[in-house]
């Protein structure tokens, strides 16, 4: 149904206009870019708001990094374990793992995941984390979560 204020609308020229808002998902103050853009309802331009969140940019918002192996709270026998993590693919970038916040050590990349091959290790129980490393200058783009171990 078409009324009067819509063919008001309709008259209306493409807007864009910025807003401070709160993002929920970041739970901070940002910007918020809205654009009014002309839809055609029944034969008459109509205005419809298309609303953007124009979010603080990561290095490489799409980047992902999950420890898959060991699983949380597992418990390792032997001499050696090969440890897999799954991340995003990015040539530009790699993967380290670290022990109880120890040093990093580089992964290698085969078959769509990282890989650390791991031997010599004591008895104990373990942290582990995982971490995106961009390669041009070095900087840290995404951290996993800890991931908690035990080996006998």
């Amino acid at each position: 149904m078409v009324t009067k204020q819509t063919k008001k609308v309709a008259k209306k020229e493409v807007k864009t206009s910025v807003k401070k808002n709160v993002c929920a998902k970041k739970k901070e103050v940002v910007e918020k870019k809205v654009k009014v853009a002309p839809v055609k309802i029944d034969s008459i331009k109509v205005e419809k708001k298309v609303e953007c969140c124009a979010q603080k940019q990561e290095v490489n918002n799409n980047s992902y990094i999950l420890i898959d192996y060991p699983v949380e709270n597992d418990i390792i026998n032997g001499s050696a374990y090969v440890l897999r993590i799954g991340a995003s693919h990015d040539f530009n970038a790699y993967v380290e793992v670290s022990f109880n916040n120890g040093e990093w050590n580089l992964c290698r990349f085969a078959s769509g995941y990282w890989w650390y091959d791991w031997a010599y290790f004591q008895p104990g129980k373990f942290t582990l984390r995982a971490r995106i490393v961009s390669a041009g200058d070095g900087k840290v783009i995404k951290m996993s979560d800890v991931r908690h171990f035990k080996v006998i």
